[in-house]
């Protein structure tokens, strides 16, 4: 779920992970291992080099690997803001995880070629929308995903609509 923080010089789109997303995703990384326990653990094997041990260990790597995956998503997935400023007339993007530092880039407002609604198609379930901003460099910074179209339209009407604004005389 994002939030938009809009005043009359600046628009925040921010797109956090939240902790207790983290912490589900740490939780739900404890569940494979319980194949490892009850299949290599807990039997009484009186040797480990036959075929029915070798395809018992296969099992258990493929759960320690889904494990890993799923504490690597909770320890290293990513929180993006991004942020318009006519005071300073800048375009600001951050990602931040808590074990990756977070990177930053600012853009001039001027360098925004354009503000789209892009959709990814997925092979299971139905598609995934972002708002992407193009730069006149061709880089492209895309928001967080949303399921739900009518929300990153409005936020992609709402960056539009500030971008338009002109900046007040103050």
């Amino acid at each position: 779920m994002s939030t938009i923080i809009e005043t009359d010089q600046t628009l925040e789109l921010n797109h956090p992970m939240r902790p207790v997303t983290r912490v589900l995703l740490l939780l739900l990384s404890l569940f494979p291992l319980l194949a490892p326990y009850q299949l290599i653990y807990l039997p009484d094997w009186q040797s480990y080099w036959n075929v029915y041990f070798l395809f018992v260990a296969l099992i258990s790597l493929g759960a320690m690997a889904v494990s890993a995956f799923l504490i690597w998503a909770a320890i290293a997935g990513l929180s993006k803001e991004i942020r318009f400023d006519k005071r300073s007339s800048t375009f600001t993007y951050i990602q931040q995880a808590p074990v990756v530092r977070p990177q930053r880039t600012d853009y001039p407002l001027a360098s925004i070629k354009s503000v789209e609604l892009e959709k990814t198609e997925w092979t299971d379930g139905g598609p995934s929308y972002h708002v992407s901003i193009e730069i006149i460099d061709g880089r492209k910074f895309t928001s967080g995903s949303s399921w739900t179209l009518a929300e990153v339209e409005q936020e992609r009407d709402r960056v539009r609509a500030f971008l338009r604004e002109r900046p007040q005389e103050g």
